[in-house]
């Protein structure tokens, strides 16, 4: 029997082959690349397969920080790249009194928000955990950064 599932800082950095037996022997930085959560954050390597069969002109990144702390204005930056009527306006938003997540306010008034396992906390992960992803994502990013010819923030 494997036993309680470890924590995320054991998967991203520490010692996950107890608990996932294939993909976890490669570590880069001391970052555990194998692990399926690292791997879906090279964003360079995804938008390689698009930039492959598309052009840039015709891919729209949306910033998922900005989403949502800015929803209205993220998603009338993408009104205006596919041609739109913009019609989106900050008031159509009002934000989760309880998650402090935005949602959508509809025109009744009500707000409609994102399921129960949107908009949750994160765990903690210890400050040299968080040090060692960042000096592994950094470069990585940057071919992404690069790529997509824009800096995001994170």
């Amino acid at each position: 029997m494997l036993g309680a599932m470890p924590t995320f800082e054991d998967m991203a950095v520490g010692n996950c082959a107890p608990w996932l037996k294939t993909n976890c022997s490669s570590k880069v930085g001391g970052v555990n690349v194998g692990w399926g959560a690292i791997r879906i954050g090279l964003y360079h390597k995804h938008m390689k397969r698009w930039l492959d069969n598309f052009p840039m002109e015709q891919i729209h990144i949306v910033d998922g920080e900005r989403l949502v702390t800015h929803p209205a204005l993220e998603v009338s930056q993408t009104e205006r790249f596919l041609g739109l009527e913009p019609v989106v306006k900050a008031e159509h938003f009002g934000v989760d009194p309880v998650k402090k997540f935005p949602c959508v306010r509809r025109p009744d008034g009500s707000l409609h928000c994102l399921g129960k396992t949107k908009g949750r906390k994160h765990p903690y992960v210890r400050a040299e955990v968080l040090q060692r992803l960042r000096r592994f994502y950094a470069p990585e990013n940057q071919k992404f950064f690069r790529m997509i010819n824009r800096s995001l923030a994170w």
